[in-house]
């Protein structure tokens, strides 16, 4: 899962730029790869297939979202009893290593096999033992949240396709989280904020968003994937998903979203990457971004 970077007109001026030790880093550190079964395979310039083929899965609806309960991939969080590490929505209060604040488990053999792309391994110990969740910068009522309030706000759940850079993706993939319009209705956006910048636990990694793309439909701050809480190599405990935008643009280990009046760039975007990060229109599937 990107923190992310890959193929675009400016590839060959971005890769130039970039110093070894963020390439080596963004190629996936020992304590990244470790978490991962089998072991990520290098990037190839080729989608990845879902073998339970399109539709494999249950479809969200028109709108891409369902409600907790509606199929069997949003209600596994809704059973009580399950090992909180891999079920990840155990409803045991707001106590975090009862809801179940630990980085869980993909299964679906495309999903296993997803690469992993970031500049920024996390350290686990870490991550459990200082990270919180904010909204602020131009807002009128700034939020801080844990894990389990997050939980607790009203997950949506919705199957679209993830879109490297590089030119690979993978299908149908589950999430579960809570819409960002949703989120910046609750702290009351000032009317001079223009732009969202998206800080990673750790503040190595970041990246913007226009408002107007934060409160599309299928813009979320995504804290499941399968039923289950995100792994650590692919973002946990909170990513920010927006399916048609390319991976870098999809930024994981977020902790704080900051509410600016300027265009703040990002990451990858400092060393030639677009702003936008549109996905080209003809990897799109109707009803998956």
């Amino acid at each position: 899962m990107t923190q992310n970077r890959g193929v675009n007109p400016a590839r060959k001026r971005a890769n130039s730029a970039v110093g070894r030790r963020s390439l080596l880093e963004w190629l996936g550190g020992a304590s990244v790869l470790a978490l991962t079964s089998p072991l990520i395979e290098a990037c190839r310039l080729e989608a990845i297939e879902s073998p339970l083929g399109v539709g494999g899965l249950p479809d969200a609806g028109t709108d891409g979202h369902t409600g907790p309960g509606k199929d069997a991939a949003a209600d596994a969080y809704a059973e009580a009893g399950k090992d909180a590490t891999v079920d990840g929505y155990a409803d045991a209060g707001n106590d975090a290593a009862a809801c179940g604040y630990e980085p869980g488990t993909l299964t679906r053999p495309d999903l296993v096999n997803w690469n992993v792309r970031s500049i920024d391994p996390q350290d686990l110990a870490a991550i459990l033992a200082g990270w919180s969740f904010s909204i602020d910068g131009l807002v009128n009522k700034p939020l801080k949240a844990g894990f389990c309030d997050l939980r607790d706000m009203g997950l949506v759940h919705q199957v679209t396709d993830f879109h490297c850079v590089e030119g690979w993706s993978v299908y149908d993939v589950p999430w579960d989280g809570i819409l960002l319009s949703a989120l910046l209705d609750q702290v009351g956006v000032l009317p001079s904020a223009t732009y969202l910048k998206i800080h990673s636990f750790g503040d190595k990694y970041f990246e913007q968003l226009p408002i107007a793309v934060a409160r599309e439909p299928k813009s979320i701050l995504a804290i499941g994937v399968e039923g289950a809480t995100l792994p650590l190599a692919h973002g946990f405990p909170a990513r920010v998903v927006v399916p048609r935008l390319l991976g870098y643009k999809n930024p994981k280990f977020v902790n704080r979203i900051e509410l600016v009046d300027t265009v703040p760039g990002g990451y990858w975007e400092q060393y030639g990457y677009t702003l936008e990060g549109e996905v080209p229109p003809e990897r799109l599937r109707p009803g998956k971004y």
